[in-house]
């Protein structure tokens, strides 16, 4: 059996190196395009292009535990969605997988669609958040991440999940990981 592990946003292989080496030597992360040693493939991916390249790369393998921090969670849910025959459990830790913005998120949004017009657009960045500022060379891809709503994915689940949450997490809160457990 192996235990591979898929990280979040910004992270890499080696994150999760400590983790990793705790869990013995069947356990591993994968760099995915665009972090760590992983050169990017192309700059327009989303969830579904990340899952068919880990899909790929974990294929030969059989009875895997997947591990999904964050983002990496996001790509998980898009894997076992698909059922592949590979997939023994499935682990998910702060995985945002439903988009659903707050109430002040929905208007910040709306007012900087609407001024944007007259923001030049060297100054554009001043109103990003935190994340996407940091985004770099994966802006696009990064927005797309975010936007990306995987409720029907969730529903098709049928292999053992398990979600791992902390209460006091503020980019994805509780009641995100009750309404994925209640999908799956």
């Amino acid at each position: 059996m192996k235990i591979i592990i898929l990280h979040g946003w910004g992270q890499n292989s080696e994150s999760w190196a400590h983790f990793t080496h705790k869990l013995g030597r069947d356990a591993f992360t994968i760099d995915m395009p665009g972090f760590g040693k992983e050169p990017l493939v192309k700059n327009d991916w989303s969830i579904p292009e990340y899952a068919r390249w880990v899909t790929k790369k974990i294929s030969k393998y059989k009875d895997i535990i997947l591990i999904g921090h964050s983002f990496g969670g996001r790509v998980a849910v898009e894997i076992a969605a698909r059922k592949p025959k590979c997939l023994h459990k499935l682990i998910l830790s702060g995985a945002p997988c439903l988009y659903r913005p707050t109430f002040s998120t929905r208007v910040k949004i709306k007012i900087f669609k609407l001024l944007k017009i007259f923001i030049p657009t060297k100054y554009r960045k001043l109103f990003y958040s935190d994340d996407l500022k940091k985004a770099g060379k994966l802006e696009k891809i990064f927005r797309q991440v975010v936007r990306y709503d995987q409720t029907k994915q969730l529903q098709t689940i049928k292999v053992p999940t398990l979600l791992i949450w902390g209460e006091n997490d503020q980019q994805v809160p509780t009641y995100i990981a009750q309404e994925m457990k209640q999908l799956i």
